[in-house]
């Protein structure tokens, strides 16, 4: 039966093979997005947990952006009082308070910009990862600046070279390079907090606060106190990642919906290829009915016939979603906030599976009309069509 089924398809190479086409990139659509889905959970699961930290002090304002732009590296329009550090540092649950204050420095001739960080010590208790490659791991002096890995590799610095940035109007000693941590620390330019203030104008200001408590369980009475401070509002990692997470459903949902569309179209062509080929097989399926053939055979040949067709548009779907995995995380990415460095697409088994599943689900069930019309052809009709 399955050399049977597998002769009829092959009969019309062209319609068969842009049927198999059409479902291949639907499945590889819907396994791309359930992919990235999942990559992107976990990564910003493992780069929030990685910032040691389970609250942050920022600016008045959205705080889901704010932080967002802060965990990015990316300067804001407000700041803070540098006084919120001391009520931070004073709460009973809090065990590290490390400001930060964040600046953009265009460069339109080099068609870049520049991310500069004003860091004190406190920043060394939440970066596990803060390990130099090349040079000393800490300021030497209020003129010394570390180099994140790839910021290094695009001024072409390493420790002991002169760094001038004509924009802040500062020139200061590279004294470290930092090894690669694939977090946003890898492109910026590391001065010490007075330095910064200094260089950028911002005496007495800050950008936020990142803080880590003694216990995690503390965390909503800690965020309760320190709602109250000046000039802030209270962001913890977990709402972050709630929020985020969100928007992330929101946005594949929308694409999926897309997908879906995509999908039953698949369907319908898979319809109208098996339906044409029932047709197409009539006097056969007549001959096969008059020498004995039953109902039920005929269904399960032209179900194999479904089977075989969706099972080669599934794995070329999950062959193809490999191939367009690139393209698919680029478009995506884009439309997501606090998008983790690194490839965030991940095509484990589940995904496979899924994706795999859903091709035969959708051809099997095309399939269903086509198989029972072909078992419904009287084997009286194979005399009449001679």
């Amino acid at each position: 039966m399955l050399l049977v089924a597998m002769r009829n398809l092959i009969c019309r190479p062209l319609r068969s093979t842009l049927t198999a086409a059409g479902l291949a990139l639907a499945v590889a659509v819907m396994a791309g997005l359930s992919a990235f889905g999942e990559g992107y959970r976990r990564s910003l699961d493992s780069e929030l947990s990685r910032m040691g930290m389970q609250m942050m002090l920022v600016p008045l304002g959205c705080p889901y952006d704010a932080a967002a732009r802060v965990l990015k590296g990316r300067s804001l329009e407000h700041s803070l009082p540098e006084a919120a550090v001391l009520e931070a540092r004073s709460d009973p649950a809090v065990a590290v308070a490390a400001p930060m204050l964040l600046a953009s420095v265009p460069r339109p001739a080099q068609g870049r910009t520049d991310l500069w960080a004003g860091i004190d010590e406190a920043a060394l208790q939440l970066k596990p990862w803060w390990d130099a490659k090349a040079g000393e791991r800490w300021f030497t002096d209020d003129d010394s600046v570390i180099l994140g890995a790839e910021a290094a590799e695009v001024e072409m610095r390493s420790p002991g070279d002169l760094l001038y940035s004509p924009e802040a109007g500062r020139s200061l000693r590279v004294v470290g390079v930092l090894a690669r941590s694939g977090t946003s620390d890898d492109s910026l330019f590391f001065v010490s907090l007075r330095t910064a203030q200094q260089m950028f104008d911002s005496p007495g200001r800050i950008t936020a606060v990142a803080i880590r408590l003694h216990d995690p369980e503390m965390l909503r009475e800690a965020s309760g106190r320190l709602q109250e401070a000046r000039g802030a509002q209270v962001v913890t990692m977990t709402e972050m990642m709630g929020a985020f997470l969100n928007l992330v459903g929101s946005v594949r949902s929308l694409l999926v919906s897309v997908a879906l569309v995509a999908v039953t179209a698949s369907g319908l062509i898979v319809f109208n290829t098996l339906l044409g080929s029932v047709l197409e097989q009539t006097r056969d399926l007549a001959v096969m009915r008059a020498v004995g053939a039953s109902r039920v055979q005929v269904f399960v040949l032209i179900g194999v016939q479904a089977g075989i067709l969706t099972g080669i548009g599934g794995c070329g779907g999950l062959l193809l979603a490999a191939l367009l995995g690139p393209l698919i995380e680029q478009i995506v990415r884009g439309m997501v906030p606090l998008a983790p460095s690194g490839t965030l697409l991940s095509l484990t088994a589940p995904v496979l599976a899924r994706g795999l599943g859903l091709g035969l689900a959708v051809g099997l069930a095309a399939g269903v009309y086509p198989a029972w019309q072909a078992s419904r052809v009287q084997p009286a009709l194979a005399m009449r069509l001679e």
